[in-house]
């Protein structure tokens, strides 16, 4: 296992957020305890809508929440403390992801409320009353989650003795970050993100007829305008265009087509931010939706054939293959570690790498990648 003095070594001379793997671990542990007892002490008070589930005809997840939260803690100090060497680390990292994966799923609405927000100035539950507090809620989950997955990937490296950062093999000396050669991600993934654009064909076309005035499309007899068709067709168009980037080569470097910024590389925040923004909630809204629709929970059950399900696939599709796309996106160009002061990484012996092939991981050596 890679130890903790060595990370530091690497991180001495980078900024700060980019050494987040030597603290993302702590700010895990911070968050959820403090979050997890805030949701204890509203549990003791008798709070019993934690994220509104209980709206959606659901089990009331209160006091779950507080003990995953306590417990998530628990585990996220342990991968930066020296006790928690005492801890299986699979179970570890078993422990971290469950956390990361519950949160994210539990924040999926944050970013329609987003949208409410910048749109209406208020966020309105399914019953139109105020809820700030829900939203509170989800906007605190999705942080907690992102700080989980940072938690569980830089604790999994370092138990496979690889650097926490770039999550490959090398002397702790090596800490200046050199990136990529621009190139297309693979087959597999672009075809993933193609579906995912396709995905919005079936929602668009009813709409379409929605707006030429065929009954039965729109739900209670609504009649949307041509101008609300051309900026959902705006919407749409910028979504593909945000998921082609991602696995075309202009998605890493400015193409010649962007006057001023041309040749220059992309910052990794600027695809990615939005991308873990609107992937988890677009994905895990489509699915739940599809689900609840289908159970009879949503809509009376034959909406799942018409404008509601289409919203669905179209949403859910488009989710999925964003999130695929964006786990690709950061494989190809995470940054490797190189001697300080040097322009192109040394060659000394063999270092392994991870790369992602059509079917999955494979290991290649340094030969293999040159």
């Amino acid at each position: 296992m890679r130890s903790r003095s060595d990370d530091h070594a690497v991180a001495s001379s980078i900024r700060w957020w980019q050494r987040w793997a030597s603290w993302a671990g702590h700010a895990a542990s911070g968050a959820a305890a403090l979050y997890g007892c805030a949701l204890l002490v509203a549990a003791l008070m008798g709070y019993r809508s934690f994220i509104g589930a209980t709206d959606l005809g659901l089990p009331d997840v209160t006091w779950p929440g507080a003990a995953v939260l306590l417990v998530g803690s628990a585990f996220a100090a342990a991968t930066v403390r020296p006790w928690g060497r005492r801890v299986p680390p699979r179970a570890l990292s078993a422990g971290a992801w469950g956390v990361a994966v519950l949160a994210l799923v539990g924040s999926c609405w944050v970013l329609l409320n987003l949208i409410q927000l910048v749109l209406t100035g208020t966020v309105t539950d399914r019953q139109g009353d105020g809820d700030w507090v829900g939203f509170a809620e989800r906007l605190c989950l999705a942080v907690v989650g992102a700080l989980f997955v940072a938690t569980a990937l830089s604790h999994a490296r370092r138990a496979a003795g690889v650097c926490p950062r770039c999550g490959r093999a090398h002397p702790p000396q090596e800490s200046d970050p050199r990136h990529p050669t621009p190139h297309a991600a693979p087959s597999a993934v672009r075809r993933i993100a193609y579906i995912g654009c396709c995905a919005f064909l079936p929602y668009l076309v009813l709409h379409t007829l929605g707006v030429a005035g065929v009954p039965g499309i729109e739900p209670n007899g609504f009649r949307p305008t041509w101008y609300m068709l051309l900026a959902g067709v705006c919407g749409i168009a910028l979504a593909v265009f945000l998921l082609l980037g991602l696995v075309r080569p202009w998605g890493m470097v400015f193409p010649r087509w962007t006057p001023w910024p041309a040749g220059r590389r992309v910052p990794r925040f600027l695809p990615l931010t939005p991308v873990w923004v609107i992937a988890p909630t677009l994905a895990l809204y489509g699915t739940g939706s599809g689900i609840l629709a289908g159970a009879g929970i949503l809509g009376d059950g034959n909406d799942l054939f018409g404008i509601g399900g289409a919203a669905s696939l179209a949403f859910g599709g488009y989710g999925w293959a964003l999130a695929i796309a964006a786990v690709s996106y950061q494989l190809r160009t995470r940054p490797l570690c190189v001697p300080t002061g040097t322009a192109a990484p040394s060659a000394p012996a063999k270092w392994k790498s991870v790369r992602f092939s059509a079917l999955g991981l494979e290991q290649a050596t340094s030969e293999d990648l040159r």
